[in-house]
């Protein structure tokens, strides 16, 4: 009896060996198309993540840009309240790496146009502009920064294209200005 049972157990699972003889076809490309979406989903995060990297990094430069002409016209008190860093005065000056040899006139022109350099260096479509404006948060682009010239704070503004389409956009949803105001 013990024989009779062990060869119908025998019999039983050699039979099932046979019938399960590995993947089928379906099986296989269902995991190929489950494996591929995943892939194309991964690739994408990947690109919304370079471009939100990129708007950071263009981001941290327009701050430190603005900064540094904040810090500049600081600096040179006599050259601000002389309206001398006007975008149309902006011109290099030799000998104006320090104070020392320059007028506050030359100082301020020589710090527009190492800024205005930087600005075209780094940001695509980058464009800056200064000026008294007692409403800071408006203005669409360089030729239109709509500062009024009223009261005592000074204010930086920079435009760039963040999403590099060939067009500054000012919308909610896309503000590709940073604006700082400050008082001397």
């Amino acid at each position: 009896m013990q024989k009779r049972l062990t060869a119908m157990v025998l019999r039983r699972s050699t039979s099932c060996l046979q019938r399960q003889a590995g993947f089928s076809l379906i099986e296989v490309m269902v995991a190929a198309l489950v494996l591929s979406i995943g892939l194309i989903g991964l690739a994408g995060l990947q690109a919304v993540s370079l471009r939100q990297n990129q708007s950071a990094f263009m981001r941290s430069q327009v701050s430190a840009m603005v900064y540094d002409l904040a810090d500049r016209m600081r600096a040179n008190v006599s050259g601000a309240t002389s309206n001398f860093y006007s975008p149309s005065m902006a011109g290099l000056t030799d000998n104006c790496s320090s104070t020392a040899g320059c007028s506050p006139q030359q100082m301020a022109q020589n710090d527009l146009a190492e800024w205005n350099a930087h600005i075209v260096t780094y940001l695509p479509m980058g464009q800056g502009f200064v000026c008294v404006d007692s409403t800071p948060i408006d203005g669409t682009d360089f030729d239109d920064p709509q500062c009024d010239g009223v009261g005592t704070q000074f204010s930086i503004k920079i435009w760039w294209d963040d999403d590099r389409d060939g067009v500054i956009n000012i919308t909610e949803t896309n503000t590709e200005r940073f604006v700082i105001s400050f008082q001397l």
